[in-house]
């Protein structure tokens, strides 16, 4: 097994440690790669509050045009703004054809959606604290891979790969327009670190009602896919858990986190 340290400033180290397994030794090679090269952006979700996506609104018009503002936002309204996200970028999301003084206001803006959707129904930093990197290092997900519903605080999930949702977020969000454009099945790993620190709302999941939302609403889809492929891909890949979940919660109580340092097992450890 792997073990990751991560620290944030002014904060005790978070002990991390990963399962053995097929996915997770794929995971374990990407994030080593991209660790050798940067630090991982972290975002911290505290930051991202309604306020600053009525600052950010103005900028999305003003150079993209899309009439975001809004005297307040719900989640049929932050489902829309992520539309246009969608409609502007393939599902895989390549800013490749996005000028470079675009794309950290799309990441912002992105990142700013889910916060406030998430934060809707949890605590104020949402559903996960997560380290990323924004390029296109990925690996397929090995066929042997399991899925949960069951989220619990501390543990290490997969990002997601996708600016497209995950099966169980297009339900939760009853967002079915444009189904094959908007669903993205988990099928990648990223590298970076995504750390669980509120239970999953899905954790009872009723799969008869799951199912027939799927078939009422998107059921040209479920036949091209199948169900069985939506089930399968519903929910998430645990690849680990925070061994100092004492501490997490103890971070959780800063106003604004920033990363300081992570290191995989003995790697010399990488800085700002």
């Amino acid at each position: 097994m792997a073990n990751i340290d991560i620290k944030f400033k002014n904060c005790s180290k978070l002990n991390l440690t990963l399962f053995d397994n097929s996915t997770v030794d794929i995971f374990l090679k990407l994030l080593k790669k991209n660790l050798s090269k940067e630090l991982p952006i972290f975002r911290d979700p505290a930051k991202y509050t309604e306020q600053y996506l009525t600052t950010l609104t103005k900028e999305v018009k003003e150079k993209l045009g899309w009439e975001w503002i809004s005297d307040a936002y719900s989640i049929e309204n932050t489902v829309k703004f992520h539309k246009d996200i969608e409609n502007l970028l393939d599902k895989q999301g390549d800013f490749s054809k996005i000028p470079g003084d675009l794309q950290n206001l799309i990441h912002e803006a992105h990142f700013c959606i889910h916060t406030i959707q998430y934060r809707k129904t949890t605590a104020p930093r949402g559903h996960f604290l997560q380290l990323e990197w924004f390029n296109d290092d990925y690996e397929e997900l090995p066929e042997d891979a399991e899925f949960t519903t069951s989220g619990e605080f501390g543990e290490i999930i997969l990002q997601n790969a996708y600016v497209g949702h995950p099966p169980i977020q297009c339900y939760q969000q009853n967002d079915y327009k444009n189904i094959e454009r908007t669903c993205a099945f988990p099928d990648r790993i990223k590298p970076g670190i995504k750390i669980q620190i509120n239970q999953t709302s899905y954790k009872d999941i009723d799969w008869k009602s799951y199912e027939k939302w799927w078939k009422e609403n998107c059921n040209d889809f479920v036949n091209k896919v199948t169900f069985e492929k939506i089930k399968y891909y519903t929910g998430f890949n645990r690849i680990g858990i925070v061994e100092n979940k004492e501490q997490l919660r103890k971070i959780l109580d800063e106003p604004i986190l920033e990363v300081e340092e992570v290191t995989v097992n003995d790697q010399v450890p990488t800085h700002l």
